[in-house]
């Protein structure tokens, strides 16, 4: 072999070799665009979802606000409206109707702040104290598990 024929050589496979190189690099840097393009959607998918949720948030809660406020107001005016035809209806009649009270019942906040004792749902065998009884736990089994030190 020449020396001529062997540069031809290691010529073309210099060539061959950096075409690969070439195509290796591209497509490894075309993954990692599409990686990027990939994740900068997936954020913004998600910055656009939470922005949604958020603004759906804010209309669930104006219109409970607005509905709150619309009840509010309607029970003031059945309120006025028992009020009117109990003072008209004193004026046409001998009969006596009560006026609404202007403060709700307080009857049922009085019922509801009655409380109950705590009840004893513990698992217990037949006649055994349940963990609420003032005697549980105060029972001597643990000195036979336990001996007695002395120095």
């Amino acid at each position: 072999m020449n020396l001529e024929e062997f540069n031809i050589i290691i010529f073309i496979t210099g060539i061959i070799v950096g075409c690969v190189a070439t195509l290796a690099v591209k497509s490894f840097s075309t993954k990692q665009q599409s990686k990027q393009t990939a994740s900068n959607s997936n954020i913004i998918t998600i910055k656009s979802l939470q922005q949604e949720l958020d603004n759906k948030q804010v209309i669930i809660d104006n219109f409970f606000t607005d509905s709150n406020e619309q009840l509010t107001f309607v029970e003031k005016r059945l309120t006025e409206l028992r009020n009117c035809l109990a003072s008209n209806a004193s004026q046409l009649s001998s009969v006596t109707i009560e006026a609404a009270p202007s403060t709700p019942n307080t009857n049922n906040t009085e019922e509801t702040s009655i409380t109950e004792p705590p009840r004893d749902y513990a698992l217990k065998k037949d006649k055994e104290p349940g963990m609420l009884s003032e005697s549980f736990g105060l029972d001597d089994r643990n000195l036979d598990l336990e001996p007695k030190r002395t120095i």
